[in-house]
């Protein structure tokens, strides 16, 4: 299929969510891919190659439909030390995903950290599975086109745990950086944690990233939990890898998603 080479394709100053880009559950847009484009528009804000992007923090206030969609952003304060920058996403002149993020300048600290490893194993040598279990029903979407490796899956008692990486680009003809590979797939942290003891299906209503480094590589490994309530409000949360080690942490509010 043409259009899943890239999760958006551009149409003047619009971007166009592709069918690679939806979410299971209708004609919609899934988050990473939308968080994915926000992160890719504040990396262009930031004004310093010195700087890291170490928070992102996407509010998905409305479901986003598969329609071209605007982009902007915009400084919030730029020091010496300290950026932030904020982004928005808009349909029709109405925003529907908001996103602020801290880039902050590095500096030498002393020597080298000693080298680290994920505290599992892979992704080489482990079978390609799937994001959600077949036969459900679902739209196909970004959720089919993830490539997973599973060591411990949602039925697992205690966190799951799998290596995951987006195989498309954003747009065509335009590499992942690591923040925008690393924001595209934390989203599936929701979808990717135990099913613990209150069954949803959940989805999570924001994202928030937090990294000390880039990721190296092209697969990014996750250990997750959720912690839920029967009110249908919980919070996932996951520690992030690669092959170099520990990298940072992801967090999202999730409440019960009632089908029909």
């Amino acid at each position: 299929m043409s259009e899943s080479q890239s999760l958006f394709q551009p149409d003047g100053d619009l971007f166009v969510p592709t069918e690679a880009a939806g979410n299971p559950w209708g004609e919609l847009t899934g988050g990473g891919p939308v968080a994915g484009l926000l992160a890719r528009a504040i990396e262009q804000a930031v004004d310093d190659p010195e700087r890291l992007i170490t928070r992102l923090t996407v509010d998905l206030m409305r479901p986003v439909p598969r329609r071209g969609v605007a982009v902007a952003h915009r400084t919030l304060r730029s020091g010496k030390r300290l950026q932030v920058i904020e982004a928005s996403l808009t349909l029709d002149g109405t925003e529907v995903v908001h996103a602020v993020a801290q880039a902050v300048h590095r500096s030498e600290v002393g020597e080298t950290a000693p080298a680290q490893q994920a505290p599992f194993a892979g992704p080489e040598g482990l079978p390609d599975g799937s994001l959600l279990p077949a036969g459900l029903g679902l739209r196909w979407g970004v959720h089919d086109v993830v490539e997973v490796r599973w060591i411990a899956d949602q039925s697992s008692e205690g966190p799951s745990r799998v290596w995951m990486r987006m195989p498309v680009p954003l747009l065509p003809g335009e590499p992942l950086t690591p923040l925008v590979h690393t924001a595209t797939l934390v989203d599936c942290i929701s979808a990717a944690s135990p099913i613990g003891t209150h069954f949803g299906p959940w989805i999570n209503t924001d994202i928030t990233l937090y990294v000390h480094r880039e990721l190296e590589g092209e697969w990014l490994g996750m250990e997750m939990e959720r912690d839920t309530e029967p009110t249908g409000v919980g919070v996932t949360r996951a520690r992030l890898f690669d092959r170099c080690g520990p990298l940072g942490v992801a967090n999202e509010a999730v409440m019960v998603n009632q089908l029909g």
